[in-house]
Order: C-alpha cells, then sequence, then structure tokens
C-alpha cells in the first residue's frame, strides 16, 4: 500500500498541464476564433515597475492597465500552432479598433470580464458560465491595491486568463504560470503553459499536426517555435 501511495504522488508530481472539469472550452473554431477582454479599468496606472531589464516596458512609469493588458492578449496571440484570438472589449463598442472584428452580437458569450475587488484573495480568481459542455462567460477578479506592480499584474492575470481559457494548475512545475508553485518571477507563458492552451485550440496546417497530446508532462520539450 505504501509503495502505491508513493508511485501515486509520483504521477501527480510529474503531470503536466491540466484542464478544466470535463476539457471544457469556448465555442470558437479556427475560422472564428476571438475571444474579447472587457476591462473596468482601462486608465489607472501602475504605481511600480519591478519587470526585468530586458522587457520592453522596464522603467516605464505611464503603464496603464488596459497597455499591460495588451501585452498579455499580444503573448496569447503570438502562440504558434494555436488558433485562439484574445483582443481588448473596445472602450466605445460603436468605435472599436481599425482591423478589429468586433461587433456586441460577436462578443456575446465570447467574453472575459475582469475588475478589481474589496475581496481578500490571493491575488485573483476566475469563475466561469457554461451551457452544457461550452464555456459562454469568464469573470475574473483581482484583489484591489494588491496590483500596484505591472510585474504583480502580468503575472496574476496572465494565470487567470488561462483559467479562462480552459486551463487548470499543473502540480508538476514551478517553471508555469499556471502551477501552485509557480517562480514569483514568472510572468508570461511557460512551455507547458503553452503546450495546455495548443491542446484545447489546436491550429490546422497542412502537414503539421500541432495538437499537443496530455502524456504526464514527458513531452514538454522546447520546440523551434517557442
Amino acid at each position: 500500500m505504501q509503495k502505491l501511495l508513493l508511485f501515486t504522488l509520483f504521477l501527480l508530481l510529474i503531470f503536466g498541464f491540466r484542464l478544466i472539469d470535463r476539457f471544457q472550452k469556448w465555442n470558437i473554431h479556427e475560422n472564428d476564433p476571438y475571444l474579447w477582454i472587457k476591462l473596468c479599468d482601462r486608465s489607472t496606472l501602475f504605481q511600480d515597475n519591478t519587470l526585468p531589464k530586458e522587457d520592453p516596458l522596464t522603467s516605464r512609469t505611464d503603464i496603464s492597465i488596459a497597455e499591460a493588458m495588451q501585452t498579455i492578449v499580444d503573448d496569447y496571440n503570438s502562440l504558434y500552432g494555436s488558433y485562439l484570438r484574445l483582443e481588448l472589449y473596445p472602450a466605445d463598442t460603436n468605435a472599436p479598433a481599425e482591423g478589429s472584428t468586433f461587433t456586441v452580437d460577436r462578443a456575446k458569450k465570447r467574453t472575459i470580464d475582469i475588475c478589481d475587488s474589496d475581496l481578500f484573495m490571493a491575488g485573483g480568481q476566475a469563475s466561469w458560465e457554461y451551457e452544457g459542455e461550452k464555456i459562454v462567460g469568464c469573470t475574473i477578479r483581482y484583489q484591489k491595491g494588491a496590483m500596484n506592480d505591472v510585474h504583480a499584474f502580468l503575472s496574476v492575470l496572465t494565470h487567470e486568463i488561462g483559467h479562462c481559457v480552459g486551463l487548470h494548475h499543473p502540480q508538476e512545475s514551478i517553471h508555469a504560470i499556471m502551477s501552485y508553485f509557480a517562480n514569483r518571477e514568472l510572468y508570461r507563458l511557460q512551455i507547458d503553459d503553452k503546450m495546455g492552451v495548443r491542446y484545447l485550440y489546436p491550429q490546422t496546417l497542412e502537414g503539421i499536426d500541432h495538437k499537443e497530446h496530455n502524456s504526464m508532462g514527458m513531452s514538454c520539450h522546447y520546440r523551434a517555435y517557442e
């Protein structure tokens, strides 16, 4: 019995990305891949900036929440092999950005709402709405006053948006933004996180299979396109 328990613990520790219950995801596809990020607060500026020196936003003291969120959107959208596309919900729904595919009707049941909160929580919290097997809404709340540093904001919101698109907490790695044990220096998607997104929303390209297989974390390794 003791050996069985140890073996089970070992499997939990090496397990790679996890998905939310029943592998639920949004009702999107390659020809219509958009989800919208709707911010309650777009204009507030961060008080502190402890981003590493190699980051383009380093040393800036005029970063708004909307600008920081756009870098998270860009990080998800740059994931090679995944068709998922995120876009900021326009401040003026009658004047979306040039090239945007946004309409109010299209964004119904495809919106992630993000607001701060006075409730005590460890960073942030995501909750979903479902219709059958599909996600039709997600709400993120982050602790008001705790996100004064743009680095902390990027780390928490990248993690919570990961939950909203369908990822759970992996147990195996400090090197995954979705992990319970993530290195506190992380603030962007890591290899394991990217595998999970690619698994849920795999892009189809001629002659190339981009769908990752949930293989106990053993297929989680660097590739040229990472």
